[in-house]
């Protein structure tokens, strides 16, 4: 049988490709591409892989015996899945040797990740700590200032702005509908068509299991749209269900509902999980024993953008929302009204209500949930206010790139062209 290190014995010249920079958590460093300047993370991974890397032979975890069975590199598979827009994507491994002064050399095998060089979002749902002019002044009066004179400000304060709220959330669905449904990304035609986009027809849904603000990595924008890159990671809790929920080329539908165990939960029967789903189904919050389903997701986002819309007064902000419906927390919240109910139909969706239907609501939920988002997201373009008129998002800049850049090529043959015509008038 072929070892680990003959199956991936390539990803040794693949260090070669990048420079270390900064280690920036114990056993994380940042790095760079030598070609382009490209930063990523790198993360030692060797003691997931190995029991003794210097063993001869190596010996292997389950986690590195997975990796390699049968002489076979399924890497490039799990980057395969891992590699979307919105999900921190695994970009390569490779492997090289260290030597600490006076030691024999170890050897060290990396994973490399995109890098999102903004942070999380849970950096940014934290309580406001208390500024100098809203102290309490010597009689006891605070300080007051001038009310909003422009229509937006009439709204009344938002904690996020809504554009971003938006941006988060049709990042989110993205992510989850390649997650769920293997459709990297739901387009409008200029027919005015949605179409799905690099459909995988044998997918088996997959559940995060782990949507926190902490879990969604935010990176600066690069071009003039507002807002950077928002990517879904860490996926210490991902769980492969083993269904195909549409007919592909070599399975069947299977039109039943993909349970999981819940997420402080490794394994659990089959048995056991239709048996608390069938006691439980989609309550909401969450019981111990309630298995883990698709609703489980949508609800972690619209938990998410409520934590958005609603100023945190502590620690605890997610919890504190979670422990009210999701009508009290936005009763008062001042989005607009096509925000809160898209949001308040994350929190009580259930496709399963209706089982008795011919045909099952359950197939592309969520790519149909992140084509819902999308067409919010233009609506809220077309609103006429100021902050929607200004909003600048990533596709807008990603068209205006290629509008220049294809401006650019043309001047720069239109200018050969002159070129040549002048050399030729020269000889004629």
């Amino acid at each position: 049988m072929a070892s680990f290190n003959s199956v991936y014995r390539h990803y040794y010249d693949n260090a070669f490709k990048y420079e270390f920079l900064t280690e920036i958590a114990p056993d994380v460093w940042k790095i760079s591409r030598k070609s382009d300047r490209m930063e990523y993370l790198a993360q030692d991974v060797t003691d997931k892989l190995f029991i003794d890397v210097d063993s001869k032979p190596q010996e292997l975890t389950d986690y590195g015996r997975l990796l390699a069975p049968d002489g076979q590199n399924l890497i490039k598979n799990v980057k395969t899945v891992l590699n979307h827009p919105n999900l921190v994507s695994l970009v390569d491994c490779f492997a090289l040797q260290v030597t600490k002064s006076g030691k024999r050399a170890r050897e060290k095998w990396y994973a490399v990740w995109d890098y999102c060089d903004a942070g999380n979002l849970g950096n940014l749902l934290v309580a406001a700590q208390p500024r100098p002019q809203d102290q309490k002044t010597a009689d006891g009066d605070t300080i007051m200032e001038d009310a909003g004179s422009e229509p937006d400000s009439q709204e009344g304060p938002k904690f996020l702005s809504e554009s971003f709220c938006w941006h988060v959330l049709t990042s989110l669905l993205r992510a989850l509908t390649w997650l769920h449904d293997g459709v990297q990304d739901v387009m409008q035609g200029e027919n005015g068509v949605w179409q799905k986009i690099n459909e995988d027809p044998n997918w088996s849904p997959m559940l995060h299991r782990n949507i926190t603000p902490r879990n969604i990595f935010i990176g600066y924008p690069r071009r003039r749209e507002w807002y950077g890159p928002v990517k879904l990671g860490n996926y210490g809790r991902l769980f492969i269900s083993g269904h195909c929920d549409s007919a592909g080329a070599s399975q069947l539908p299977a039109f039943t509902k993909v349970l999981a165990p819940a997420p402080d939960q490794k394994v659990a029967s089959l048995e056991d999980l239709i048996t608390f789903d069938t006691t439980h189904g989609s309550l909401y919050p969450r019981q111990p024993d309630q298995p883990y389903t698709l609703v489980s997701e949508y609800r972690a986002v619209g938990e998410i953008i409520q934590a958005m819309m609603i100023e945190p007064t502590g620690s605890k902000h997610v919890k504190r929302i979670q422990s009210q419906p999701v009508r009290v927390n936005l009763r008062d919240a001042k989005y607009s009204g096509r925000l809160k109910n898209f949001v308040v139909k994350l929190m009580e969706f259930d496709p399963w209500q209706n089982e008795g239907e011919l045909v099952p609501r359950y197939t592309y939920v969520t790519s149909n949930l992140y084509r819902e988002a999308q067409e919010g997201l233009q609506w809220f373009l077309r609103t006429g206010k100021k902050e929607a008129d200004a909003f600048v998002t990533s596709r807008m800049a990603e068209i205006d790139d290629h509008l220049e850049n294809t401006e650019l090529r043309v001047t720069q043959l239109f200018d050969s062209y002159q070129n040549v015509q002048e050399i030729l008038e020269q000889f004629s």
